[in-house]
């Protein structure tokens, strides 16, 4: 079973999992994640929740009718319950074994540890299943997406 440990420091939160630096809501990452959320439309379906800085921009954007979370540790979701509202819907899954039936137009993705050439793996394989699932025409947003698909681009 996996560990969670959440630092406070400076009126900012550091999760970590497993003793991994894992997600923080400091105002860079902030303004990153609104920026995503700003992107996002329709049904929406966010692979992560970490402390829920997307749910809730996303929650704020008019174009969007529904947020729906993917979490893989319910532990995440009971520590962040301490620290207060959870916002969207919250399904416990890996994000990989959803099913293909429901379909999203728009996805969003911060499951892997960071923005780095050594995870492009983590996020093709992230994309691959996301088109599974995405509405004909979906857009497919991601942490790092822009980097990485320069990264894909390049060995073409």
């Amino acid at each position: 079973m996996s560990q969670i440990e959440i630092i406070e420091h400076k009126n900012h939160k550091f999760m970590f999992l497993d003793d991994y630096l894992w997600m923080w809501d400091t105002p860079q990452e902030k303004e990153l994640q609104e920026d995503l959320a700003k992107q996002a439309y329709g049904d929406v379906l966010i692979a992560g929740y970490g402390f829920g800085i997307l749910s809730k921009y996303a929650l704020d954007n008019k174009n969007i009718k529904t947020v729906n979370t993917v979490e893989k540790y319910q532990i995440v979701i009971d520590k962040m319950k301490e620290f207060g509202h959870i916002y969207g819907d919250i399904t416990i899954n890996d994000y990989y074994d959803l099913p293909e039936e429901k379909k999203y137009d728009c996805i969003i993705g911060d499951i892997w540890p960071d923005i780095d050439a050594k995870f492009l793996d983590d996020y093709i394989k992230f994309k691959n299943k996301s088109n599974q699932i995405l509405k004909k025409g979906g857009k497919l947003l991601a942490w790092g997406g822009d980097y990485y698909e320069y990264l894909i681009n390049s060995k073409k």
